[in-house]
């Protein structure tokens, strides 16, 4: 009998788990962007079906190299960072499934990895648009200032996948108070 007790607990207890697993994404991005690569991924689930993802990046370093200087300076002023941090957000179904991604103004569209104009766009799709690997959404970061798409804009032989990476729960704000000096 205990026997049977201790291995419906251990059942118990691993879908618990399992059912709580956040679907983490798989990074695809740019081998022209290596330096500037992901430091740290904040999660936080806002309520049953909606998970915030705040993708912190080393830094975004303009195209244009004298520009890039005085971007450096401009975002460390305004901003109180250096460091790059963009969010998604990913819906679930009651499975926990992914059923939706949204990019609130982090939407690359078609644009290429130098482009410099206009590249804040907004987009959602659903998950049949996605591509998984191992149930995890690939997402891929598309432009110099960490735009993201659900296709790469970029050439695929290019191409570094990230599949792991520091992460932590939180939200914006917390990667904010963490890589930003006016927080």
């Amino acid at each position: 009998m205990k026997r049977f007790i201790v291995i419906l607990f251990i059942i118990i207890a691993v879908l618990g788990i399992a059912k709580n697993q956040i679907p983490l994404p798989v990074f695809s991005t740019s081998i022209f962007d290596q330096k500037n690569g992901i430091i740290e991924v904040f999660y936080k689930k806002l309520d049953s079906s909606k998970i915030s993802i705040t993708v912190v990046f080393k830094d975004e370093d303009h195209p244009c190299f004298l520009v890039d200087i005085l971007y450096d300076v401009y975002r460390y002023f305004k901003y109180g960072r250096v460091a790059d941090i963009e969010t998604f957000n990913l819906y679930l179904d009651s499975s926990g499934h992914i059923k939706t991604v949204e990019f609130p103004g982090v939407f690359s569209a078609s644009h290429k990895f130098k482009d410099t104009k206009d590249l804040h766009g907004s987009a959602q799709f659903t998950a049949n648009k996605l591509s998984f690997i191992d149930e995890r959404p690939v997402i891929y970061v598309n432009t110099w200032n960490h735009m993201f798409g659900i296709e790469p804009s970029f050439d695929k032989t290019k191409e570094k996948l990230l599949f792991d990476y520091p992460v932590a729960q939180g939200s914006r704000l917390d990667a904010e108070r963490k890589y930003s000096w006016l927080y």
